[in-house]
């Protein structure tokens, strides 16, 4: 008797625990003993004082969701996190009120497998912030983040494939105390990403912005209206004491289009572009230049072109037309180039001062460029102008037609070269002063000054 009541007592005892699990409401699932917490996040999450993704942690938000940030706080990623948006039902992160600071992915998140797909921020002073870690960001797109869109520290190595940045900077123009505002993708501390497709328009001041010793591979790239910046020079694209691979690249309208600057003594600053088209800048189409510009004895090459187009400085499709300085310009610096056509560009074509032999220029073509007036100074209605060139530059399969002014302008220096045409140019076609050239294959004709005039010049070597 005694041991069937207590098989009855076991039996409603199970049954009553049975009905309270079924009851209750659903928790983190967790694995494992304590050491992986997985969370989904549905619907609209509110989250007033942001949220941490604790190492060893898993949050997994579903398409469609909305997650709202308070004011400053962001979502910190210490484990994995993964952003499962659609085409059709993305992610959207905004604010309750103000501005958040976004997804920050610190070290400890790399290696786990973060994954954002689909998600669009918008409300926010940061979008993305990466410290070496490696997340995949598909289809990310940030709107008018006042600071920065997609920010990279720390080695960081993430992976990006269709990012669109629309606008940013606008809201704290003119009050910002920092000139780090209005910025795209910015890759910074030794950081290198893998990214294809992006797409970036309406910033105040850097569309790509490589800072640190970084560097990486970027392709298909599509940047335009960089403009406005007081604080920093403003450019479509800006490399710093980096060497990116940046291939398929279209730079329009913006302030200055590509900017390169070496600075740091002791790191290399090399990018090389491949199949990059600049047009339509208002200030400068490309700058290569040492930030010291006492460091003319030393003039390593800073950056690398092949196959260029570039067109329209200071034209009348610029953001204000008649404020060009020079389509191509070299300070202090060297470049190599295979293949441009620098064309249509009311300003001097390609510009350079105190450079030497680590400037190699092959197969360019410059087209009906140079300042329109009369009353320009000479070498801005020039093809091409070189001063102060230390020996020795080397310039091959040149041609310069329809300058408004001298087709060639070289003045103080040396330079060798082979295999030039130059012609149909408003002036000289090709102009030496003070200069030492050794030149083969030149063909001059049908220039509007002589075909070549050299003044005060000795160890003239042409043919």
């Amino acid at each position: 008797m005694h041991v069937h009541v207590s098989t009855a007592r076991r039996r409603a005892v199970a049954l009553i625990l049975l009905l309270l699990v079924s009851a209750a409401p659903l928790v983190p699932v967790a694995t494992g003993a304590g050491t992986r917490t997985t969370t989904v996040w549905s619907g609209t999450v509110v989250l007033q004082d942001g949220y941490t993704v604790e190492s060893g942690d898993i949050v997994v938000v579903q398409s469609g969701t909305t997650i709202q940030l308070g004011d400053d706080e962001t979502i910190t990623v210490d484990g994995r996190f993964t952003v499962q948006g659609t085409t059709t039902a993305p992610v959207l992160l905004e604010s309750i009120l103000g501005n958040h600071d976004g997804i920050v992915f610190n070290s400890t998140s790399s290696g786990l497998g973060s994954k954002l797909e689909n998600l669009t921020i918008t409300d926010a002073e940061y979008g993305v912030t990466i410290y070496g870690s490696d997340p995949i960001l598909n289809n990310l797109t940030v709107i008018n983040a006042d600071r920065v869109a997609v920010d990279l520290f720390s080695s960081a190595s993430p992976r990006i494939n269709d990012l669109v940045i629309d606008g940013g900077g606008q809201d704290v123009h003119a009050i910002s105390t920092s000139w780090r505002y209005g910025i795209g993708l910015s890759i910074g501390a030794y950081s290198a990403p893998i990214v294809n497709g992006v797409t970036i328009d309406g910033l105040i001041s850097r569309g790509l912005n490589y800072w640190g010793n970084s560097g990486g591979l970027i392709s298909n790239l599509q940047i335009s209206n960089i403009s406005g910046a007081t604080l920093a020079i403003a450019a479509g694209i800006w490399v710093e004491d980096s060497r990116p691979l940046i291939t398929d690249s279209d730079v329009t309208r913006c302030d200055n289009g590509i900017f390169v600057r070496h600075i740091t003594p002791g790191w290399t600053t090399r990018p090389t572009f491949v199949r990059a088209t600049v047009e339509d800048s208002q200030y400068r189409g490309i700058m290569v230049e040492q930030y010291n510009h006492s460091l003319y004895s030393n003039v390593p090459y800073n950056a690398v072109f092949e196959d260029l187009e570039l067109r329209g400085t200071g034209g009348p499709d610029a953001k204000t037309p008649g404020l060009g300085y020079a389509a191509f310009e070299v300070n202090t610096s060297g470049v190599h180039i295979d293949e441009a056509l620098i064309e249509d560009n009311p300003v001097v074509g390609f510009k350079a001062y105190m450079i030497g032999p680590s400037t190699i220029l092959n197969d360019i073509s410059l087209l009906r460029n140079g300042r329109p007036s009369a009353a320009a100074p000479l070498n801005d209605r020039a093809g091409m102008f070189m001063r102060s060139a230390n020996w020795a530059p080397t310039i091959n399969d040149l041609e310069v037609r329809n300058s408004s002014g001298p087709g060639v302008l070289l003045w103080k220096g040396g330079a060798q070269g082979s295999n030039w045409v130059i012609a149909d140019n408003g002036a000289t076609g090709v102009d030496l002063r003070e200069f030492h050239p050794d030149f083969s294959g030149i063909l001059s004709m049908d220039n509007g000054g002589h075909g070549v005039s050299v003044r005060d010049s000795s160890n003239v070597e042409l043919s």
